[in-house]
């Protein structure tokens, strides 16, 4: 018993030795790089120190030294191989034999016996010895080899064996499990280490993959997206690193722009990954097929399709012509959206469609608003309303319509920031669950106060004169421009009522605007498909006699505007004069 508690004593200070060891950076780059050499003899080194503490710690019995020497050359041959387990034997065995005594120079051979089978034992089974019962198991082999030196070399045979009965089992025992500890508190640290490294490595990808995510989002700033008729703001939170949740805000054409808010199911980079896709897949169908609802309709099944992980989409989208005001939109599963109009907010509830990628052949209902000046369209996920506070309480409908109150007085970022700071205030110190994205626009100008829809007749020119004058006038027009201006609108005016319809009526939409000194005017009728810019100038060296009856005032058009260009789209005539103001 009292060979135990003197040598526990010394298996102490080894484990912290170990501990050391393991916790520095010299061995990471050794596990890196290989055993080198140079690695190598610094273990070595350091393995043989440790077996000099060993035989200073140990204590004298009948010639013996008995102590935990052996460990240091264990320790060494583990990590630095056969050359580091020598040279810790070397230097741990030349000093046993300097204390003298009747075992010192079996004790020499051993030790460095046992330096050399932990090395080879090591360099061909380094993971296997990592497990504890395996390095146990190597411990005893090593020290049954060094008590079997004794018995061999040690004269007297009966003395030695006298010795080798009275310490054999404390001797092996705590030599070891002092080597399978310190194994295994050197593996342990290594692991904490590796887990240090891949959780980095893993978080700088987060971190790349955040980036990506946001990239594949539309930037929206003060500017967009590039025409004043709208104010638009969008925020999105996610709960990690990267999350499900997506907006989206795009033109399909010149005067038509969709909006888009999405959440996907799950969270973390499988849900970002199939927010990507659904993105990418609602964009390009709603840019190529021109109904909203056979559109997302084309989205769902291409989704179902590549859906290996069954998630699936909640989505809210409309497309608004920014002429008209008219939106139609499809709701797929998604929370309601808010529109404030004449400074009252509800909600915009119609009957839900089925999620987007859950099933294959779902049909979905198209709806229709008309939308004008000052109205707010609010569209959000369920982050929102389902954000909880330390008592588990939700944020819910009602205290989000709360947020809206007057909010004909305040930007789309403006109403952003404050549902976000509404919610926050509620959460308090709660964790956040889920992301929080929220899209928002504002209508500014359009339709009444931009444009003018009258019957195309000749009887209605002065009221389409004084409605492009009025534009004129407020942008401080030149008295030559506007006299120019106005000849060509005439010119384009009449032209519409005496040919677009035939002998027919129809309507005439003229819109006026002024954007960074040039005047925009721009001519839609529905009437038959034709372009004025196709027909041949006029030979204007002739003669009124000489020349051909017509053509003359779309070539003065021409001459007098600074662009004038023709489409036809969505079944209507669209001619688009320029002209600078000054």
């Amino acid at each position: 018993m009292d060979i135990f508690t003197k040598l526990v004593g010394t298996l102490a200070v080894i484990l912290v030795v170990a501990a050391f060891i393991g916790g520095s950076d010299v061995l990471s780059k050794v596990i890196k790089k290989g055993r080198t050499w140079k690695y190598s003899v610094a273990f070595g080194v350091l393995g043989g120190l440790f077996g000099i503490y060993g035989n200073i710690s140990g204590f004298n019995l009948s010639g013996a030294v008995v102590s935990v020497r052996d460990i240091g050359p264990m320790l060494s041959g583990f990590v630095g191989g056969p050359l580091g387990g020598i040279i810790a034997g070397l230097i741990a065995g030349i000093h046993r034999l300097t204390l003298g005594g009747l075992t010192a120079h079996a004790c020499v051979v051993a030790t460095c016996c046992i330096g050399l089978i932990s090395g080879f034992v090591s360099l061909k089974w380094h993971e296997t010895v990592k497990k504890p019962y395996i390095a146990l198991l190597l411990g005893i082999v090593s020290e049954v080899l060094h008590l079997s030196i004794v018995l061999i070399m040690v004269k007297p045979f009966e003395k030695a064996y006298d010795i080798v009965k009275q310490i054999a089992v404390p001797f092996i025992l705590i030599n070891a499990v002092g080597f399978a500890l310190m194994v295994a508190i050197i593996t342990y640290i290594e692991r904490q280490k590796d887990l240090v490294v891949e959780k980095s490595r893993m978080q700088s990808e987060l971190e790349v993959a955040t980036v990506i995510q946001h990239s594949l989002l539309p930037t929206i700033n003060e500017g967009y997206p590039g025409r004043k008729e709208l104010d638009v703001s969008a925020i999105m939170e996610t709960a990690k690193e990267v999350g499900g949740d997506f907006y989206d805000a795009f033109f399909v054409d010149q005067n038509r722009i969709a909006f888009e808010i999405g959440d996907v199911s799950g969270k973390g980079v499988p849900a970002a990954l199939f927010m990507a896709t659904a993105k990418m897949t609602l964009q390009n169908c709603i840019r190529d097929i021109p109904s909203l609802s056979e559109a997302v309709a084309v989205a769902n099944n291409s989704l179902c399709a590549r859906n290996e992980a069954d998630m699936f989409v909640t989505l809210w989208m409309g497309v608004l012509n920014m002429q008209t005001g008219d939106m139609t939109f499809v709701s797929a599963g998604h929370n309601p959206p808010i529109l404030v109009s004449d400074n009252a907010p509800e909600y915009l509830k119609v009957k839900n469609g089925f999620v987007l990628a859950g099933m294959e052949g779902v049909k979905y209902k198209e709806n229709t608003i008309k939308l004008k000046k000052g109205d707010i369209l609010f569209l959000y996920t369920d982050g929102i309303t389902e954000a909880n506070n330390s008592s588990e309480e939700l944020f819910g409908e009602e205290r989000l319509l709360e947020c809206f109150k007057d909010a004909g007085n305040f930007s789309a970022e403006e109403l952003l920031n404050g549902v976000k700071r509404s919610v926050g205030d509620f959460v308090g110190d709660a964790p956040q669950f889920d992301d929080l994205t929220m899209l928002c626009f504002k209508i500014k100008n359009f339709g009444d106060e931009n444009s003018l829809v009258v019957e195309a007749t000749t009887e209605n020119l002065s009221q389409v004169t004084e409605f492009v004058d009025a534009v004129l006038e407020q942008n401080d027009c030149s008295p030559k421009v506007q006299m120019q201006i106005d000849l060509a609108v005439e010119e384009i005016y009449v032209n519409i009522a005496n040919y677009a319809y035939g002998e027919k009526t129809g309507k005439a939409e003229i819109s006026a605007d002024c954007q960074d000194g040039v005047v925009i005017v721009v001519f839609r009728d529905s009437g038959t498909p034709y372009n004025p810019l196709e027909k041949e100038d006029p030979d204007t060296t002739l003669s009124s006699e000489e020349r051909e009856i017509g053509g003359l005032g779309i070539f003065l058009t021409k001459k007098t505007m600074d662009s004038v260009s023709y489409e036809y789209v969505n079944g209507k005539n669209v001619l688009t004069m320029k002209k600078k103001l000054q």
